[in-house]
């Protein structure tokens, strides 16, 4: 049985027919398409912490790539822990520009010392 199915058997079991019907505090929702749909920032499940692994707008990718920056800079994930910043970096490989996240990194670093 498919996650989504079991969630469905849950749902009816307590009276519901429909997501609409309850709470998310009451009963888990989902999941959806695409993590969700496009956002500004890497979605996460509220419940388990669990990345979406949802699209971006370009405002997102220009986060999700200031996030790494400050991380390369800093040494600290301020925005998620180190595992998180890494499965961001991974999951939205093709639209970082790695090598400009790198070199504004190495800048803002020369500019600190």
């Amino acid at each position: 049985m498919s996650p989504a199915e079991a969630l469905q058997q849950i749902v009816s079991a307590n009276g519901f027919t429909r997501e609409s019907d309850y709470d998310s505090d009451d009963l888990p929702k989902g999941p959806y398409a695409q993590g969700g749909g496009e956002a500004d920032t890497p979605q996460h499940c509220e419940g388990c912490r669990q990345f979406l692994g949802n699209p971006l707008t370009a405002d997102g990718v220009l986060w999700v790539e200031d996030v790494i920056r400050g991380y390369l800079t800093t040494k600290k994930a301020t925005a998620a822990t180190t595992d998180t910043v890494n499965e961001w970096a991974n999951f939205y490989k093709g639209e970082l520009d790695f090598r400009r996240i790198v070199l504004e990194a190495l800048e803002r670093k020369t500019a600190r010392s």
